[in-house]
């Protein structure tokens, strides 16, 4: 079900409730993948090779069959000046070599692996069984990120989340904090991205996606027209629709 809530509702409610505006607004976007085809007002895809997706039974699977392929889903929007939330539903039991899920400085096209590696922020680089935890470097574009910690998760579908919150970056693994970064808030860009295999010279793998979920104060504003409109999100959570023109 999606809420419709017209800005004319909006900002009589504001009018005669602010106090209802007081406090942060909150809201869950859920893409489940019910549809054939990747919903454009949320996602981006960038293929390079063999590389290809599908969508079948609410399954997003990302393949990347050979060293020269490469496919990167990204959330398009900036969000360097946002507190906002990205779970993944995923089976790490069909991966590669890794999967990398989290920030990177730029919208970028499949490329070389110093070419992506040097513009990834905090992240998850996740490899058979042990989750790396990446930080944000002092200046992207120089070098692959520094390496916070290390920590162990089994294989198959696990829930992974990363928070990017005003000061840090935290990394959730099935509902428990496994890590905490400092957030290098000098960045004027920032974006989320998930896969198999970013680099056109190394590695190979596969992901499978059973949902995705885009969360707290910064998404309030993901499907709105306008700043008061935005308030709209705050009391319902939104599930994507299920057919795209």
């Amino acid at each position: 079900m999606q809420w419709n809530i017209s800005s004319g509702l909006v900002r009589l409610l504001f009018i005669v409730f602010p106090f209802m505006f007081l406090s942060p607004l909150m809201a869950d976007v859920m893409d489940g993948f019910d549809s054939p085809k990747l919903n454009p007002e949320l996602w981006e895809i960038k293929v390079a090779g063999k590389a290809s997706y599908t969508i079948d039974n609410g399954i997003l699977t990302m393949t990347s069959p050979n060293v020269e392929g490469s496919i990167i889903l990204y959330f398009p929007q900036n969000i360097a000046d946002l507190e906002i939330n990205f779970e993944v539903k995923m089976d790490t039991s069909t991966m590669g070599d890794h999967i990398v899920m989290g920030g990177i400085a730029k919208l970028m096209e499949p490329a070389t692996n110093l070419e992506i590696g040097y513009n990834w922020l905090s992240l998850f680089l996740l490899v058979p069984g042990s989750a790396t935890l990446k930080q944000d470097p002092d200046k992207p574009g120089q070098a692959f990120p520094p390496t916070d910690s290390e920590v162990p998760y089994q294989a198959g579908w696990r829930v992974f989340e990363i928070r990017f919150e005003r000061d840090k970056t935290v990394f959730v693994i099935d509902g428990n904090e496994v890590g905490k970064v400092d957030k290098n808030k000098s960045l004027n860009e920032r974006y989320f991205h998930i896969s198999p295999d970013d680099f056109t010279t190394h590695y190979m793998g596969e992901v499978k996606i059973d949902y995705i979920k885009i969360s707290g104060p910064g998404s309030v504003g993901l499907l709105a027209v306008d700043s008061l409109g935005k308030l709209a999100t705050s009391w319902a959570k939104m599930k994507v629709p299920s057919t795209y023109p």
